[in-house]
Formats: C-alpha cells, sequence, structure tokens
C-alpha cells in the first residue's frame, strides 16, 4: 500500500493547485498517508520491516517512472490526440519524480529512525497508550525533511521564491495538520492490529 500512496501522490504532485491563495502540489492530499502508514508498520513489524517496505516502495515508484517514460516514447497511433494530455500528466518530469523519490526515502528512513528512538525512551507501561507521541514526534522531524527535499529539488526556480518559500512552509504545516487529525483513528488501527497479531 505505501508503494500505491507514493506513486499515485507523485502523479497527483504534476497539480498545483490554490488553496487560499496559497500554492501546493497535488501530492499533499495522499502523501501524508505515507508516514501513517510507516508509522504503523515500525509499529507493528519492526525497522528491519519498514525498511524493507520503503526500498520496495522506492522501486516500485523507479519502475512505474520507467514504464511511463517508455510509453511516452512509442510513436502514438494515427487518431490518437492525447499524447500531449499523456506527457502532461504521466510524462517524465525529472526534477519531481527525483525530488520525490529522494524526499521519501530520506523522510522515511528519519521517520522510522526517530520513532523507534521515542519508543525506546519510553517506559513498558507507555508505550501502547502513547503511539500518537512516536507517531507524531517521528513526523515532526520527517515531515520537515520531507518538505525541505521535495521542494527544493522540484520547485526551486520553478515559482517564483515567494511562493516556492510559502508552498514549503504550508506543505510542511498542512502534511503535520493531516497526521494530526487522523492521528485518533492512527491510534485504534494500530491497536486493533496490535491484538490481531498478538492472537
Amino acid at each position: 500500500m505505501s508503494a500505491g500512496v507514493l506513486l499515485i501522490s507523485n502523479i497527483c504532485a504534476t497539480k498545483i493547485f490554490s488553496l487560499a491563495g496559497i500554492p501546493f502540489d497535488g501530492g499533499l492530499i495522499l502523501f501524508p498517508l505515507s508516514y501513517i502508514l510507516g508509522d504503523l508498520v515500525v509499529e507493528l513489524y519492526g525497522k528491519k520491516i519498514a525498511r524493507i517496505v520503503i526500498w520496495t516502495s522506492f522501486t516500485i515508484n523507479i519502475v512505474a517512472v520507467l514504464a511511463f517514460y517508455v510509453v511516452q516514447k512509442l510513436p502514438a497511433y494515427p487518431g490518437w490526440d492525447n499524447q500531449v494530455a499523456y506527457e502532461a500528466i504521466l510524462g517524465f518530469t525529472p526534477r519531481i519524480v527525483v525530488g520525490s523519490l529522494a524526499a521519501y526515502v530520506s523522510s522515511s528512513l528519519i521517520n522510522n529512525i526517530v520513532f523507534e528512538k521515542i519508543r525506546d525512551s519510553q517506559k513498558n507501561e507507555e508505550k501502547e497508550k502513547k503511539f500518537y507521541a512516536r507517531a507524531l514526534g517521528s513526523s515532526l522531524i520527517a515531515h520537515f525533511v520531507d518538505a525541505l527535499i521535495f521542494e527544493t529539488i522540484a520547485f526551486f526556480g520553478v515559482l517564483s521564491f515567494k511562493d516556492f518559500l510559502i508552498q514549503a512552509v504550508f506543505a510542511y504545516a498542512a502534511g503535520l495538520l493531516i497526521e494530526t487529525v487522523l492521528c485518533p483513528i492512527t491510534t485504534w488501527v494500530a491497536k486493533l492490529m496490535r491484538k490481531e497479531l498478538t492472537k
């Protein structure tokens, strides 16, 4: 599922939309879910499995990018007039792809490390009750790393510096807000899955 979230977010990121006059890339809508999934995986299965999920998602997205690129370069059948539309949405946009994948790997690995450190610092009786502290604490840092890497590689010089700065700051804040709002559900899912895994 993490691979799917990353892939869909990368496609959505090709659109810049306006929210109260602030530019956001479309990946913002779904990408915070990747942190939630990452937190659940490291919580329930450990950091080794979490790393495998990260690198598997990365690899699947590389395959997708290459497939989109090859299909884009194939000659269009006469009468098929959607080449420009295909290139606009699924075309190989190096800065977005490189920025997204670099940010995903870096921020996800950091998210897992910080998550583990917070969990190791908690007392045994706190661990089950304070999942939210691990999830949100690790995301504070991981979202910053993600926004810094992705926004810089993908949009620095494409947007005006003011718009770039506004987008980066608000993307960071919005990602955290989405994850915070969903945290009660994430905590409930973690508790439910923990019980299922211990049966």
